[in-house]
């Protein structure tokens, strides 16, 4: 840590660029749970909540719009009824635009205090002359372009304005002090992902609040000439040099949209940027997950098209394209070899440990431009691409890659764990074998027979005193002794003396071998597993991975045990942890919980949607089972006679069954067989993911069946309408009583208790879709991010409506069950316990409700009674009120009549 940030102003200034990446991390949370309601085209009057819901409109004409909610009483109890659902939510999105707008202005008030000399001996100047204050007066600015470039892609602009006109009208101009500048920032911008790019988008967007031109310019010159992060250190060669800068190249495609004039009319400085930062990549990761293609990002601009011009010309992007497609084969080709059982030792790490990370680096600059340029929007060069290497071939080097990164970062740091004491070893036996040699021409060792040679003998002597003083912590000069030593030792190898005896050069051999491996041991240092880490970043992959998901689960489903190795690739996507919780960590700030939360859910979530493939394989295995199980094999009764034997060996289904039995357990094989791997600040348990997996894929089928079998059909009549009902309840029992029981018959071979999951499922589904059914009646709606029977991990599906009235099976089934019993058709015979038609034939019974008990179980029935009682709370309270204003009116109207008389 540098003096500067020791200091009031480093503080400060670190604290406020660790505050960003905390509003990043919550800005992208917060995204996800955008209500629809909010995010509904402009000209959609069909929404319930179209009235109460307004965008900034609302300003022109406030008490005209109040007005119109007052005097319409559905409007007012929407009002009420969204203003209590919603307010929380509203709040927090509420508190995120404000915390942006207070990050810039608080940056602005530390440029200010800088010009004014508040903190002694520090200027603007200075501090971008300091390499960790470039680095955060650098990243300061781009987390602001980030943010606001992020705010337009997730949070679109008329979501923006009718989230904030809804915080203003529940909360009051009064109380929220800052709504007038939050407004400004936030205003929607015309941007629509899938639409035509507005004119002078995005920068008329960052000059919504002014920054210094000055200190913008500053932060694009120290970008444009200086390696303010040093990672030139990490890939020193020259062909890796925009991957070296990869992560200034972000920066400065952000920040150059704060000052347009430079893409616009200065040719020459953004020639020197295009040749410096992008001379052989045009498609730039600017934030996690989010690429951009400056072909088209820079179209509107004359300077920075036409330096562009130079590296997106036909040839150039060939030659590019045909080196990096040789590479991949070649890179290929030596993984394979390197991951060779056997191969990777630490024997073999310390001795060739350069060509190793110069073999990391090219596999990882080689995967980062293939993975970038295969979404390039220019068409002819998007094909080319993809035909010079296929998704099948990037995958090999991806996971290879990952596999041989993780090896060697394991080898590596046992090799750091171990240093000093095989350090100590190899010169106790290096100065052990001199000592004997000094002995061995002292003429007096016994069986020697060699004439004695005191120069020889001090001299060995002295050079076993020069090694046993060697000091491991001054590796430098430890170093440069011991290469001298080497040297000396393959002189003295010309004496004739020596030369002409063969154990003492085998001694002279091991002497130098073990000299040689205390040199090796002293270059294995922290930097270079840092450089490894550098080396291995693969944030800028955090989205563009979900393209190759089908791929991994094609070879997943051809190759169970390829998981194995996609432990090493989930390892590496854990580097997307460290750029956002740098800064959060270093100035110790508690937000890093949340930020680290957020990023490791993420990758967790990718993990499992990777891994899904295994329990659908096992479900669609079940399938055979099932059909097996419940109509092709005869159960065989308690006693058989001999003569009868055969009938019930049913052989061929037996094979067939034991064989889909065996290719269930193979799947599961690989997930078992994987180690648990700390993710983030997520431990991920390899049985546990696998049961995840697997109540996924059945909450996923049992719902499905739900959903599909209980439609009915509501123009038909009488005996068939209950017919229909009756024989769609026992098809649903049928289908979940052969899906339990093959369930049952797999779970010795998944190692899981499969009853115990069903009915923790099955419960869970009813309780879901009941408490679902039940916010139509509800005033504070359970949203489905805040029920305590959803989750992230197994998420039980919503599916369209398929009527008006009804939002599941839960509310189809109950509404079918009263439409059957409707108290104008039927009647309930209590000592029957059924109800009867005008005929007295039974319409519903026991042997209903029996199918019923079949199809949903005791949860299903319970689920029927609640729903069925909010429904009499509903009718009870409508026939409340209708007899209120009823009885309103004629009292009214008497009192009316008394007064004319």
């Amino acid at each position: 840590m540098t003096d500067f940030l020791s200091n009031v102003a480093g503080q400060t200034l670190l604290s406020i660029v660790a505050r960003g990446s905390a509003i990043i991390a919550e800005l992208r949370r917060l995204s996800d749970h955008i209500p629809a309601v909010f995010l509904r085209p402009a000209n959609d009057s069909k929404s319930k909540y179209a009235r109460i819901i307004l965008d900034f409109n609302y300003l022109k004409n406030a008490d005209e719009y109040e007005e119109k909610i007052e005097k319409d009483e559905e409007a007012t109890e929407l009002d009420e009824e969204f203003r209590e659902n919603h307010l929380q939510l509203l709040e927090r999105f509420y508190a995120l635009f404000e915390s942006i707008h207070k990050y810039i202005s608080d940056w602005l008030s530390f440029l200010d205090e800088l010009a004014e000399g508040t903190f002694v001996q520090h200027t603007t100047e200075g501090v971008l002359l300091d390499v960790e204050g470039k680095q955060l007066m650098a990243e300061a600015l781009y987390l602001y372009g980030c943010m606001l470039l992020l705010m337009d892609l997730r949070i679109p602009g008329l979501a923006r304005e009718r989230i904030l006109m809804s915080y203003y009208r529940y909360k009051g101009a009064a109380t929220i002090p800052n709504i007038d500048e939050v407004c400004k920032l936030c205003r929607s911008t015309g941007y629509s992902p899938s639409g035509k790019r507005p004119r002078g988008y995005p920068e008329n967007y960052f000059a919504r609040i002014k920054i210094p031109r000055a200190t913008i310019q500053m932060i694009v010159s120290r970008l444009r000439s200086d390696d303010i992060y040093n990672r030139s250190k990490a890939y020193p060669s020259p062909e890796h040099r925009s991957t070296a800068l990869a992560t200034q190249s972000a920066m400065l495609y952000t920040i150059l949209y704060f000052a347009p004039q430079i893409l616009n009319e200065r040719t020459s400085m953004m020639r020197e940027i295009v040749d410096k930062h992008f001379s052989d990549n045009w498609v730039v990761p600017f934030q996690m997950g989010f690429a951009v293609d400056l072909s088209q990002a820079w179209e509107p601009y004359k300077s920075a098209r036409a330096a562009l011009d130079n590296i997106l010309s036909k040839n150039n992007v060939a030659e590019v394209t045909t080196r990096y497609a040789k590479a991949v084969v070649n890179l290929n080709q030596m993984l394979l070899k390197y991951l060779t059982k056997g191969v990777l030792n630490q024997q073999f790490v310390m001795n060739r440990i350069r060509q190793l990370m110069n073999h990391a680096r090219s596999c990882n600059v080689t995967l980062r431009w293939f993975l970038l340029h295969r979404t390039t929007m220019h068409k002819k060069y998007r094909e080319s691409i993809r035909k010079a290497v296929s998704a099948d071939q990037l995958l090999d080097l991806m996971t290879n890659t990952a596999q041989f990164e993780l090896l060697l970062k394991n080898l590596i740091q046992h090799l750091l764990n171990t240093k000093e004491s095989r350090w100590s070893n190899y010169k106790s036996e290096a100065k052990s074998r001199l000592d004997d040699l000094s002995e061995y021409f002292s003429g007096e060792k016994a069986l020697t027979r060699v004439k004695k040679n005191s120069n020889l003998q001090q001299w060995f002597k002295k050079l076993a005193e020069q090694v046993g003083n060697l000091d491991f912590n001054n590796a430098v000069v430890a170093g440069r002794n011991i290469a001298h030593l080497i040297r000396h030792l393959e002189e003295v190898e010309q004496f004739h003396q020596i030369e002409s005896s063969l154990q003492v050069k085998a001694f002279l051999s091991d002497t130098r071998d073990y000299m040689t491996r205390m040199i090796r041991t002293v270059n294995v240092t922290d930097s270079v597993l840092a450089d490894l880490e550098t080396i291995s970043d693969f944030a800028y992959a955090c989205e563009l991975i979900n393209d190759y998901t089908q791929h991994l689960h094609h070879r997943i489903k051809s190759k169970p045990s390829t998981v194995l190795l996609l432990r090493a690739t989930f390892l590496k996507l854990a580097s997307i942890l460290s750029l956002p919780l740098v800064r959060i960590t270093q100035c110790g700030s508690k937000d890093d919980i949340s930020v680290a939360e957020y990023y490791s859910g993420g990758l967790v979530k990718y993990i499992r949607k990777v891994l899904e493939i295994v329990p659908q394989s096992v479900f669609n295995t079940l399938a055979l089972i099932i059909d097996l199980l419940t109509h092709k094999m005869k159960p065989v009764p308690t006693k058989v006679e001999r003569l009868h034997l055969q009938n019930y060996s049913q052989l061929t289904e037996r094979y067939t069954l034991a064989r889909a039995t065996h290719q269930v357990s193979v799947f599961t094989r690989g997930i078992l067989n994987m180690k648990t791997t700390l993710v983030g600040i997520v431990k991920l348990d390899p049985r546990q993911l696998l049961e995840d997996g697997i109540r996924k894929e059945l909450v996923r089928r049992i719902a499905s069946a739900l959903h599909t079998r209980l439609v009915f059909n509501s123009k038909e009549r009488g005996d068939r309408k209950l017919a229909d009902f009756e024989a769609k309840l026992k098809a649903l029992g049928d289908e979940l009583t052969g899906f339990r029981r093959s369930f049952e018959y797999i779970q010795d071979y998944i190692q899981m208790y499969g009853l115990k999951i069903w009915q923790e499922e099955f419960s869970r589904i009813i309780a879901y879709n009941v408490e679902q059914e039940c916010n139509a009646f509800l005033k504070k709606k359970v949203f489905d991010w805040q029920s305590i029977y959803q989750s992230d991990a197994i998420p039980i599906p919503q599916f369209q409506r398929l009527d008006r009235t009804s939002v599941n099976f839960m509310g189809r089934l109950v509404r079918e069950l009263l439409a059957q019993t409707d108290p104008a058709k039927t009647v309930y015979i209590e000592c029957n316990q059924g109800w009867y038609d005008a005929n007295l034939r039974e319409v519903v019974g026991i042997r209903t409700f029996d199918f019923l008990y079949r199809g949903v179980g005791v949860f299903g029935l319970s689920g029927v009674d609640r729903l069925v009682c909010f429904m009499i709370v509903r009718d009870m309270n409508i026939l409340i009120r209708m007899y209120r204003k009823q009885m309103d009116f004629q009292r009214a109207k008497m009192i009316s009549g008394l007064i004319d008389e």
